[in-house]
């Protein structure tokens, strides 16, 4: 007879929260992330805190110094390699993660390569024109896509909002990046971030469909 899975002590916790109907139907699914920056490791990690634990994450990035103001990286680790660190930080707050990584660069070329067997799929690059061709790629397989759009900013900020396009969300102001002069800060780099999270909580546990 094969020995029970002991429940480590995340899962006890969020067993306080969400019922075991809940959390079994978090961790069947599988997320994929582009990019391990502001949007990708506070997206990441905010999932893995709640449950999830099935991810595949590509970034081609190593960590610098104008990343600390607002990614889940510390200085100490300047030059590593963002999806190797992430895949560590993640795993000490839940050692039995299933975690596929990457370090290399996304192209609509080797698309196909990725995220194949994953329920949602998170946008989360830097640049707009590798934003939109990020979402464009994904969008025909029927996947639900969540994409970061305008979260950047200090005195000029719009509110961030949710806009749905068939299967894809996307979440922000729509308008201030960091191309444009605006700084991306903590604050609003990790509310858009959490905003991504949430619906892929939302639809997890309410058995909503993405179309």
């Amino acid at each position: 007879m094969a020995a029970k899975k002991s429940v480590s002590k995340l899962q006890e916790g969020l067993l306080r929260y969400l019922s075991k109907d809940q959390l079994k139907s978090i961790q069947s699914k599988k997320i994929g992330i582009g990019g391990a920056g502001g949007l990708g490791s506070n997206c990441a990690m905010i999932l893995v805190r709640t449950g999830f634990e099935h991810f595949e994450i590509l970034d081609q990035d190593v960590i610098d110094a104008s990343n600390l103001n607002r990614q889940q990286y510390f200085p100490e680790e300047i030059g590593l390699a963002k999806v190797h660190t992430l895949k560590k930080r993640l795993q000490q707050i839940n050692p039995e993660l299933d975690m596929t990584i990457h370090q290399v660069q996304w192209t609509p070329q080797t698309g196909e390569r990725y995220f194949k067997d994953c329920n949602f799929i998170v946008e989360a690059f830097d640049q707009a024109d590798w934003k939109f061709k990020f979402v464009d790629h994904y969008q025909p397989s029927g996947k639900l896509i969540i994409s970061g759009n305008g979260m950047a900013g200090l005195l000029e900020k719009k509110p961030m909002t949710i806009r749905k396009l068939g299967n894809v969300y996307f979440v922000g102001d729509g308008s201030t990046d960091s191309a444009s002069g605006h700084p991306p800060m903590a604050p609003r780099v990790t509310q858009c971030a959490a905003m991504m999270a949430e619906i892929i909580l939302d639809f997890t546990c309410k058995g909503l469909s993405p179309l």
